[in-house]
């Protein structure tokens, strides 16, 4: 028997996951947890296979979670949720160990068929990301940015202040944090420093 653990901060989405695998003949409920400093503890002293890994847990990014389950316990296999379908959240989720991914909207059915996939030793991806990784890794960048967060990002590279960013491009400062926020998140960069050395190795600018 698999045994399945939720972690997740939707009572009602973890609830109703639990409901339906405990109506699985070759499936079990591990546990269901709501914050993410719970589940180290919990794997410590329970019988895991599965984690069902929500990336936006309130207290610790589902990330920084996937990363410690796998440093501590590689042989747990763990399929993230999310409720968009981010190509630079697949990535991250990838680097630091998990073994799949799966969108909310999908439906129960995907969710469970990458569990028992999981189970079976076969990595879960959406097929946008399996493709793209398909001899096509290096556009994977030029993918996840949007028009404008490209043109932003040159324009920091070229030590433009967000202020002056604004001005350019008629939008409010808050808008351009925004983008800068999303930029660095994407790429998963922390200042401009690291920004403008990525872009010139990573984008050619």
């Amino acid at each position: 028997m698999t045994k399945v653990l939720v972690v997740d901060d939707h009572r009602i989405f973890t609830e109703g996951i639990c409901f339906l695998i405990g109506h699985t003949a070759d499936l079990q409920a591990a546990g269901a947890l709501h914050h993410g400093k719970e589940v180290l503890p919990f794997i410590s002293v329970h019988h895991v296979d599965i984690i069902l890994l929500d990336i936006d847990m309130p207290d610790i990014s589902g990330f920084e979670i996937a990363k410690a389950v796998k440093h501590k316990y590689p042989s747990i296999k763990i399929l993230a949720l999310s409720m968009i379908d981010d190509i630079s959240s697949m990535e991250r989720m990838q680097r630091v160990g998990a073994d799949g991914y799966c969108v909310k909207s999908s439906g129960r059915e995907e969710i469970f068929r990458g569990i028992r996939m999981l189970r079976d030793g076969v990595s879960f991806w959406p097929p946008v990301y399996v493709r793209l990784l398909s001899g096509q890794t290096e556009k994977l960048v030029e993918y996840l940015l949007t028009r404008r967060e490209t043109e932003i990002i040159k324009l920091v590279c070229d030590g433009v202040t967000s202020v002056e960013i604004a001005e350019r491009l008629n939008l409010s400062v808050r808008t351009v944090e925004t983008h800068r926020k999303n930029i660095y998140r994407k790429l998963d960069v922390h200042s401009n420093v690291e920004l403008a050395n990525y872009a010139r190795k990573r984008l050619n600018i």
